[in-house]
C-alpha cells in the first residue's frame, strides 16, 4: 500500500483550496481523470445507496470509516464484513443520494489520487466531501472519506508527535490530529475559526476517541 506516500503529500503540501470558489463539473466532463479511475467513479456512485453492491470498490479501510462515523463508538470491534452489514442496514433507513458532481481531482502520486464531490440527497440537503482512491495492484478503490467541519480552535495540544486541534460549532466539537511538522500545526491558534476537512482514523490508535486525520485546513475570516 502506498500510505506514506499520500500521508507524507499531507505534510508537505502548502495549497489552500478549501475557500476557493470552483466551478461545478458533471462526472463525465471533469479533466485530467483517467478512464480508469473515472469508471471506478462512475460505478460507485451507481452503487451507492446500496452500499454492499460497491464493495469490489472499497478497501477495508474505508468501511472502517464509514462504520466508526455511523457507529460513534470505537470500543466496538465487529469484522469488516459485520461492520458492512451494518452500514447495509442503516442504508436502508437513509436518505437516498440524488446526484452528485465531481467539482475537484488532483493527482497525488502513482496510485493515490484525491476528488472532491458535491452531494445532493433526497431531502435536498447538499454536501461536500473528499474522497482518496488509490491502486492495488491492477485496481483502483475508494481508500478515505474526508468530511468538512466548520468552527473555532477551542483546545489545542500535543500528542507525542501529532498536534491536536478540538474545534467546535453550535452542531458540537470534533478532535482532529496533524503530524507536528505540518503547516497546519503551527499556522493555527486557539480562537481561530476554521474551515477543515478530514478523515476518520481508523489505522492508528492513538488516544481511546474517534479523531480525524486533518488534510486541509483553512481560516475563515
Amino acid at each position: 500500500m502506498q500510505a506514506g506516500v499520500w500521508k507524507s503529500w499531507f505534510y508537505r503540501n502548502r495549497t489552500r483550496t478549501s475557500n476557493r470558489a470552483v466551478n461545478l463539473y458533471s462526472v463525465d466532463v471533469v479533466p485530467d481523470i483517467p478512464e480508469e479511475v473515472r469508471g471506478v467513479i462512475q460505478q460507485f456512485f451507481q452503487t451507492y445507496n446500496h452500499f454492499k453492491g460497491a464493495r469490489h470498490l472499497q478497501t477495508d479501510t474505508f468501511i472502517k470509516e464509514v462504520f466508526y462515523a455511523t457507529r460513534q463508538d470505537p470500543r466496538d470491534h465487529r469484522s469488516v464484513d459485520e461492520m458492512e452489514a451494518y452500514i447495509q442496514q442503516k442504508n436502508v433507513h437513509r436518505l437516498r443520494l440524488k446526484s452528485h458532481v465531481v467539482d475537484e481531482y488532483i493527482r497525488i502520486g502513482e496510485s493515490v489520487c484525491m476528488i472532491g464531490v458535491t452531494r445532493e440527497f433526497s431531502n435536498h440537503q447538499r454536501n461536500r466531501v473528499l474522497y482518496f482512491i488509490v491502486k492495488e495492484g491492477e485496481a483502483w478503490r475508494f481508500h478515505h472519506i474526508a468530511r468538512s467541519h466548520h468552527g473555532k480552535v477551542l483546545e489545542k495540544f500535543q500528542v507525542k508527535e501529532q498536534t491536536a486541534f478540538v474545534i467546535g460549532n453550535d452542531r458540537g466539537a470534533l478532535l482532529f490530529l496533524t503530524h507536528a511538522d505540518s503547516v497546519d500545526a503551527t499556522s493555527f491558534i486557539l480562537g481561530d475559526y476554521v474551515h477543515v476537512e478530514g478523515y476518520l482514523e481508523v489505522e492508528q490508535e492513538m488516544l481511546e476517541q474517534l479523531y480525524y486525520r486533518v488534510v486541509r485546513m483553512n481560516r475563515v475570516h
